[in-house]
């Protein structure tokens, strides 16, 4: 008998940073009252971040969020 897949909200929050003297807009991801990761544009890229640890580079904003969201996932 396999469980129930259950729905699960995540917020995303975005705010104002300097980061090394440039406003920056950074993307958190919280799952209840846990953040479980930001988003932070570099260049035309995106680094998403996991506890202070880099995930990885992403183009596009989406994929850093699911890189944060499959990475919660497996360690959750």
């Amino acid at each position: 008998m396999s469980k129930k897949n259950k729905d699960i909200q995540v917020q995303i929050n975005e705010e104002e940073r300097l980061i090394n003297g440039e406003k920056q807009t950074v993307t958190q991801l919280v799952i209840g009252k846990k953040n479980i990761g930001e988003i932070i544009p570099e260049n035309k890229n995106f680094q998403a971040y996991n506890d202070g640890h880099l995930l990885g580079n992403y183009k596009t904003l989406d994929d850093g969020i699911e890189a944060l969201i499959r990475n919660w996932n497996l360690h959750e």
